[in-house]
């Protein structure tokens, strides 16, 4: 089984921490929740996935380099996704008012052809929203989803087998939704 490096992010609760946790050890990966304690956990990972939360941190551009130097998967959800926005960037995250704290299903996103659209089978995908900020544009990676009020969802690396980062929680729709198992199931064989 392949082992998969989660952001632990301090502001998260245990709650939060074990819906990743538990995701990836459903789709037949092994969790390990790295902080600044323990980066020398890196290099046994064969993947890396960037959390949600709510402060971006310098482990988060840590990893995304890391990610990146390694030719390593990587997955972003909510603020991981942001970071990976955000990195080699000096530009600040705009608020937003209409998607946070919702579940099920909220809005749709239109997927670009993509790396993303081909492994979800779809240009056009609802998801559940929680946030409250958005970034505006993406340096290192690709925008490859928005939704119908031109937030941007997602992200990718187009030369990247799986370096990916979505706006949504597909973590937590794993039980009424097909897309977020097929996203955490191409991750995990990405590995």
């Amino acid at each position: 089984m392949k082992k998969v490096c989660i952001l632990k992010r301090i502001e998260n609760t245990k709650k939060e921490n074990e819906y990743y946790q538990d995701t990836i050890r459903n789709f037949g990966g092994i969790p390990l929740l790295i902080d600044e304690n323990n980066l020398q956990q890196l290099g046994t990972c064969q993947g890396i996935l960037i959390t949600g939360g709510f402060h971006k941190g310098d482990l988060d551009d840590y990893l995304i380099e890391y990610a990146i130097c390694n030719n390593l998967p990587l997955l972003g959800i909510c603020q991981g996704m942001q970071s990976m926005a955000l990195y080699h960037t000096n530009q600040k995250l705009g608020k937003i008012e209409n998607h946070h704290q919702k579940e099920g299903y909220q809005h749709e996103v239109k997927l670009r052809k993509s790396n993303l659209s081909r492994i979800l089978g779809q240009s056009k995908i609802m998801v559940n929203s929680y946030h409250y900020e958005q970034v505006k544009n993406s340096k290192e990676f690709e925008i490859v989803g928005v939704s119908r009020d031109g937030v941007i969802e997602a992200i990718e690396n187009p030369n990247h087998r799986f370096q990916i980062g979505v706006q949504w929680h597909p973590e937590r729709m794993l039980s009424y939704d097909e897309i977020s198992k097929r996203l955490f199931q191409s991750f995990i064989d990405s590995l």
